[in-house]
């Protein structure tokens, strides 16, 4: 394995991953230290890894084995050592890690393999014996690339991390810029691509964004920039421009951040500043989606390079929406340089097509609530109800702002609920401005205020919520929310026989850390959750480092969905995940002692993350007493390994803090859907005086499924609910192997459950592959063996992708 070229955070996640398959399976790895130059110079560059080399590396940023820019590897010279030293080493399969430089540095690589051990021989520096070995090279790739630049996958390692840098950069300037009624300019990285960019302006709710493949289409764009920048300053007393360092105009001459500073201080007088975030977005942990991303990358990295057979051309290996894909690494490295090709020739719709529709859909959503004046008024302005349900959840007022302000750039009028159905029940409604939602983006929590009464819990609750909507004239409710809000909106909705107020459109949006509402993979709030989730195990793998064996429970919120138990320990390589889908037996905790203690012969630190509702009898207190006996001295086996045990309980941690990029994007993306849906709806429903539609298509949950966003009827969904666990019955009827994991933008794939996600592989159960058995096709398949909450990367157990 090398890493060639810049690093990215995930990229130990990978090395991880890639590693353990390899190892699981008997087959030797080695790491290449500082890319394509130790490869070149070989000697102690080129190490060979176990287990313990592997161990407590994916939550590093960077990578552990070093990345270089080679100059003697594109010398012909360069190659051929490079090839004398993997033959010395008796390696015969290349996984490389980088950018489009190093993709198309180890496909050259390949194709001159033959030819450079044909010269090796001739030489006498290998035997024939050799050469015949090591005939074939397979290579296999991965895109490590914070610009999430390679075009034909939807998320390269390290973009998610990157943009989480950004964020929070860019969320601590706003308070200083609103302090001092500045004009911050903040450049990030992205030669070719504005990927970051947009994102971060999106997401942080930027004034104004410049990008390379979107130049501003006036020749005169500076003062375009300084008109919508006047006009955003009625609302507010700062302005956030975001830069990519290759901005350009539509002339393609370079747009500094010095030049913007220039502009906005000489033609409108403000004090400005220019910060450029340079690598600082590089470093850091790696987030969630990150290592998950990762992870999957070099769990199929590693099966896919030694199953190769000699006529299987280089690929590269990478998600697209929520499915691992191969592509045809010259096929993929050149479509991505057709963009910079496409640039230079100034050909801004073809670059736009090879970005991707996502890449459009955001643009153009960033630039609809971005816009605070509408065209022309609307034939028919509608008044729309906006409310927060349930516990809070992280993304619930991204979703919210851009619901105000895409309806209020249509001309229509927004109303907000304070307190939820409480709070419309009391008349308890306040008119949303777009100077209202400023800022919400970012911020946690619910800014409308939440409850989770219940329409049938209040004293004459529905007739009380009927007349309000008559009073305030509402045509269409958006509602934010968990499962209470799932629950109450259906309420509504069954009673529209009863009061024709509710035979208006009624929309849904998830939000809630546990991710148990039917109709939708993902629900806003789960990716910050599980950012702190990891963060938290994180944190206690560093303090085991510095103390005696230990292992550690930590315990986390969902009820009966084990969503964030799996998919944290999966991120957090933990060790175990107990959860209610799939039940906690007496056998599996007996095992579990056992693999512990064999752990803790070479180990620090385990992990266990339990979700809350797990089991009713083996709970904390008894799980935290079983280990800590099992774990102490025992005088009848003197030589049994001591390890002590200690419990965390993150409870409404995870339901607090600023929202991550992607529950941002998702809100935003999930409130622009909502606003399209209320008001086709509302207008198909217009009879001249009041919206009136009882169709069971005019009351859907606006959720996520694959790659889209999906209406689905609250009709529809009544019958797939476990009212009782609060969940899809598919969950409760398939347990873990059918969680639904899926999600879509290029931000947020999940996965249709653990086991698929990663199959338990232990050593002793896998048969060792014959290193010269190559040219079998699918030889190496993951087997299942046993229970799936198993997470760990350990010297006796591994998950791998199938």
């Amino acid at each position: 394995m090398s890493a060639p070229g810049g690093d990215a955070q995930g990229m130990n996640a990978a090395v991880r991953a890639a590693a353990a398959t390899c190892l699981t399976y008997g087959v030797s790895v080695y790491a290449i230290y500082y890319g394509y130059q130790g490869m070149v110079d070989g000697g102690e560059n080129i190490k060979k890894l176990d287990w313990k080399d592997i161990s407590n590396i994916s939550q590093i940023g960077g990578t552990v084995i070093g990345s270089a820019r080679c100059q003697d590897f594109r010398t012909h010279e360069g190659r051929l050592k490079a090839a004398f030293n993997l033959v010395k080493n008796d390696i015969d399969c290349l996984i490389a890690i980088g950018g489009d430089g190093t993709l198309t540095g180890a496909n050259m690589f390949k194709q001159e393999w033959p030819s450079l051990l044909r010269e090796l021989q001739a030489s006498g520096q290998i035997s024939e014996e050799a050469h015949a070995k090591h005939e074939y090279l397979s290579v296999v790739g991965m895109v490590g690339s914070i610009d999430n630049d390679m075009c034909g996958f939807s998320m390269t390692i390290g973009c998610d991390s990157a943009l989480n840098r950004i964020c929070e950069a860019i969320d601590a300037l706003t308070t200083t810029a609103q302090s001092h009624q500045r004009t911050f300019i903040i450049e990030v990285m992205g030669r070719n691509c504005g990927f970051l960019a947009l994102m971060a302006a999106l997401t942080c709710g930027a004034d104004y964004v410049l990008l390379p493949e979107h130049p501003p289409e006036a020749d005169d764009w500076e003062a375009a920039m300084c008109d919508s920048l006047k006009r955003r300053r009625r609302y507010t007393n700062f302005s956030l421009i975001v830069l990519a360092e290759g901005a350009t105009d539509k002339h393609r001459n370079h747009i500094s951040g010095e030049y913007v500073k220039k502009v906005c201080s000489e033609r409108l007088g403000y004090d400005t500043r220019v910060t450029t975030l340079g690598h600082v977005q590089r470093g850091g942990a790696p987030s969630v989606y990150d290592r998950i991303l990762a992870t999957r990358c070099g769990a199929e990295a590693a099966l896919a390079v030694l199953n190769a057979t000699h006529d299987t051309p280089a690929r590269i290996v990478g998600t697209r929406w929520t499915q691992m894909i191969q592509v045809d690494l010259t096929e993929a490295v050149e479509r991505t340089r057709e963009v910079g090709a496409a640039l230079e020739a100034k050909d801004y719709d073809r670059v736009m097509e090879l970005r991707g529709r996502a890449f459009r859909e955001e643009l153009n959503l960033f630039f609809r609530i971005r816009q605070h004046h509408q065209d022309e008024a609307p034939e028919t302005p509608f008044n729309v109800l906006v409310m927060q349900m349930g516990a809070p959840a992280a993304g619930m007022n991204a979703a919210c702002k851009a619901v105000v302000r895409d309806l209020i750039n249509g001309g229509h009028k927004v109303y907000g609920a304070v307190g939820a159905l409480e709070g419309i029940a009391n008349g308890d409604l306040m008119e949303l401005r777009w100077d209202h939602v400023k800022g919400w983006a970012s911020k946690g929590g619910a800014a409308l205020g939440t409850n989770r009464t219940m329409p049938d819990e209040m004293t004459n609750g529905m007739a009380r919520i009927a007349e309000q909507l008559r009073t305030y004239n509402i045509h269409g409710i958006m509602a934010v929310g968990g499962f209470e809000a799932y629950t109450a909106l259906g309420q509504l909705v069954d009673a529209r026989d009863q009061h024709e107020e509710f035979c208006i459109p009624i929309s849904l949006v998830p939000a809630t850390i546990s991710n148990n509402v039917p109709g939708t993979s993902l629900s806003l709030g789960s990716d910050t959750a599980l950012n702190t989730i990891v963060d938290a195990i994180d944190r206690l793998k560093q303090s085991a480092l510095s103390s005696r064996k230990r292992l550690f429970i930590v315990e986390t919120q969902g009820a009966y969905c084990g969503y964030l138990a799996s998919m944290g320990a999966l991120a957090g390589a933990a060790d175990a995940a107990y959860l209610y889908e799939e039940r906690l037996r007496i056998d599996d905790l007996i095992e579990d002692v056992d693999i512990f203690r064999r752990k803790f012969e070479e180990f620090h630190c385990a992990v266990i993350v339990r979700n809350e509702n797990s089991s009713k009898n083996y709970d904390m207190a008894f799980l935290k007493s079983l280990f800590t006996e099992e774990g102490s001295f025992d005088e009848t086996r003197p030589a049994q390994v001591q390890f002590t045990c200690r419990d965390l309980v993150l409870g409404h941690l995870l339901q607090g803090g600023s929202p991550s990029p992607l529950d941002r994007l998702r809100g935003a993306r999930l409130g622009a859907v909502c606003t399209r849906f209320l008001i086709h709806h509302m207008t198909e429903g217009w009879n001249g005086t009041k919206v009136k539609t009882c169709t069971n298509d005019s009351a859907c949950v606006i959720g996520i499924k694959d790659r889209f966003e999906v209406a689905t009827p609250f009709s529809q969904l009544k019958s797939e609910t476990d009212f009782k666990l609060r969940k899809p019955k598919s969950v409760t009827n398939r347990g873990v192997h059918a969680l639904c994991f899926r999600s879509t933008s290029p931000f947020s794939f999940s996965f249709s459950s653990v086991a698929r996600l990663v199959q338990n592989v232990r050593v002793g159960q896998c048969k060792p592959i014959d290193p010269c058995a190559r040219g079998h096709p699918a030889r190496i398949r993951p087997q299942i063996s046993g229970a799936a909450r198993r997470l760990g990367f350990a010297n006796w157990q591994l998950f791998v992708e199938r």
